[in-house]
């Protein structure tokens, strides 16, 4: 399965689009938190509020005023942490 390009692009800090999206973990006012092809990674504001999401193309708009964007490195596969 080939991974999808991930991009992220915020429009005046009000209007965004994310892409190679897998998975919205969950989201409120305050915080979404997602899974890219990249990682996963958190968004922080005021009013977040998605517009579309689709799971075929990996594309999230959502609207608000984003204060923090946060990538957090995923764990090792259990293989590579007790091999190291």
């Amino acid at each position: 399965m080939e991974k999808k390009k991930h991009s992220l692009t915020v429009e005046s800090r009000s209007r965004t689009l994310v892409t190679g999206v897998e998975k919205v973990i969950d989201s409120s006012p305050s915080v979404i938190n997602m899974t890219t092809s990249e990682g996963a990674l958190t968004v922080k504001g005021e009013g977040l509020r998605i517009n579309a999401f689709s799971v075929e193309s990996g594309e999230l708009t959502f609207e608000g005023r984003v204060d923090r964007i946060d990538y957090h490195a995923g764990k090792k596969p259990l293989l590579g942490r007790i091999f190291k």
